[in-house]
């Protein structure tokens, strides 16, 4: 319960932060927009929707938005050595990771609901009767991420040099969220018959960053 609370504590902490100066959540929503738009229109429709490159695209634009998102958050923490205080604190270890991870989510689903509809218009999607099924893989997939990003933020932002790293390590982790995701909102979108491991895979995926 003690753990519980210190964490929601300090999530609170940095969504205060943040809604007083939304720096971060700006940069994030302004970055995956314009990867959105400069795909969408690069490709065309037709490109796009083709084997999947709707999803592909959204995929693009959250995982360097996100990037971007986490390197954000954690560099509140790099300054003046807040983290090493921070973890010298009487608190667990687990509530400050769940801490950042909490604030970490909030910020991509408010990225996710931007961009999503953006890509949705701009690529032609037709999620009319699916959204249920949209919905449910992309709140998997964002949880996932979102935990394997507020891990790696803090393992690489203890040093300048790590932000640079991030989107790298992130991108090469989160391969397989990516590749299963994005298989399943083709198959969501083109109302295909389900296949292959799917859902599964995202809840594995979850589970495992989580704990």
């Amino acid at each position: 319960v003690s753990t519980l609370r210190h964490a929601l504590w300090l999530a609170a902490k940095d969504l205060r932060q943040e809604w007083r100066a939304p720096h971060a959540l700006t940069l994030t929503i302004m970055t995956g927009v314009l990867i959105v738009v400069v795909l969408a229109l690069g490709l065309g429709p037709t490109g796009a929707a083709h084997a999947g490159g709707a999803g592909a695209i959204l995929w693009t634009a959250f995982l360097f938005a996100g990037a971007l998102c986490f390197e954000k958050t954690m560099s509140a923490e790099r300054e003046d050595d807040a983290l090493s205080a921070l973890l010298l604190a009487p608190i667990d270890r687990s509530a400050v990771f769940f801490g950042k991870f909490l604030s970490n989510l909030v910020l991509v689903i408010a990225l996710v609901l931007v961009v999503t509809p953006v890509g949705v218009v701009l690529l032609r999607l037709d999620v009319s009767g699916v959204w249920a099924e949209f919905s449910a893989v992309a709140a998997l997939s964002v949880i996932g991420f979102s935990a394997a990003g507020t891990l790696f933020a803090g393992l690489l932002g203890g040093s300048r040099r790590g932000s640079g790293v991030l989107a790298l390590a992130l991108l090469a982790l989160s391969l397989p969220l990516v590749l299963v995701s994005t298989h399943l909102i083709y198959r969501i979108v083109a109302r295909a018959p389900a296949s292959g491991p799917g859902v599964p895979v995202l809840v594995a995926f979850d589970a495992v960053f989580l704990v």
